[in-house]
């Protein structure tokens, strides 16, 4: 009966090491953000980028920042906030063709931009 008892000791401890294991891996604290709201509020220091397409799309900014998720419809400019170091953005889309520009800029200053006639854009700067 004492060795059932240990048996069945060890098991709970393994089920429970397995039910903390599993949570910890399915925790949400990623800094993937996605924001399609258009201009938001800004400082003079924040990296604003300004995507400009006739259609829908979407990309990506990553750099010692994190990464952020970036999608939207038309002409949208997501604020990265205030951030340094190198900065690449990307955009996309699979809808369909046209011309599509990128600018990333700081206050007045534009930090980098690009414009296609296909649907897509890439910029890498330091911020």
């Amino acid at each position: 009966m004492v060795k059932n008892n240990k048996i069945w000791q060890i098991g709970l401890v393994m089920l429970l090491c397995c039910i903390v294991a599993v949570s910890g891996c399915t925790t949400n604290e990623n800094t993937t953000t996605s924001d399609t709201s258009g201009t938001n509020a800004s400082s003079a220091e924040d990296v604003l980028v300004t995507v400009n397409y006739n259609g829908n799309w979407g990309g990506s900014a990553s750099g010692e920042f994190g990464y952020k998720e970036l999608s939207g419809n038309g002409e949208q400019t997501v604020n990265l906030g205030k951030i340094s170091g190198i900065l690449t953005v990307s955009t996309w889309t699979t809808a369909g063709t046209g011309p599509m520009s990128l600018k990333i800029t700081r206050g007045d200053e534009t930090l980098g931009e690009q414009s296609n006639s296909y649907p897509s854009a890439t910029v890498t700067i330091t911020v």
